[in-house]
């Protein structure tokens, strides 16, 4: 496996729709130990500016799909490590409805979710526009933590470390 660094996606990769081998790796895992569980994490959105950082996690679903048991623990994890989970449900891939997880309990069957749906019925071009605001809301809170983080700094070494006085 190698890296690269490119700017932009080309031609070739727009046009990849899924890969055979991925599937049949996921496939021959599936007949592992059952106890192996596992998930399949449909979109990742990553960033790079102001620093290298992921978006937000996107699952998509057709209607009537459900969030499974696994999908529960990693989401939880997901959020309580500050990353947001979004699930776009779709039936034509023309428009849109769009649920923030909020969390969830896997152990009842089916698990317990809580989905706020926070687009309905967008088409592709809302659905970018929503991605836009995402992404410039992401970075706008890792600008202002970085900003805090070096206001909190400078007002150490200000301080030079001196107890305070008796």
């Amino acid at each position: 496996m190698q890296g690269g660094h490119a700017k932009s996606m080309d031609g070739k990769k727009l046009a990849l729709k899924g890969s055979p081998s991925r599937d049949n790796f996921k496939h021959i895992h599936k007949r592992l130990n059952k106890r192996f569980y596992a998930l399949d994490i449909d979109f990742v959105l990553v960033d790079k500016w102001p620093q290298p950082h992921i978006v937000a996690i996107l699952d998509y679903k057709r209607p009537g799909d459900t969030v499974t048991f696994a999908e529960v623990i990693a989401y939880n994890a997901f959020i309580n490590a500050g990353i947001k989970v979004f699930v776009v449900e779709s039936e034509s891939l023309k428009t849109f409805n769009v649920y923030q997880y909020k969390g969830g309990d896997y152990k009842p069957h089916p698990p317990v979710v809580k989905l706020v749906k926070i687009r309905n019925g967008v088409d592709l071009a809302g659905f970018e526009r929503w991605e836009l605001k995402l992404r410039n809301a992401t970075k706008r809170e890792i600008t202002k933590h970085e900003n805090a983080t070096k206001k909190d700094s400078k007002a150490m070494k200000g301080d030079k470390g001196a107890l305070p006085e008796r």
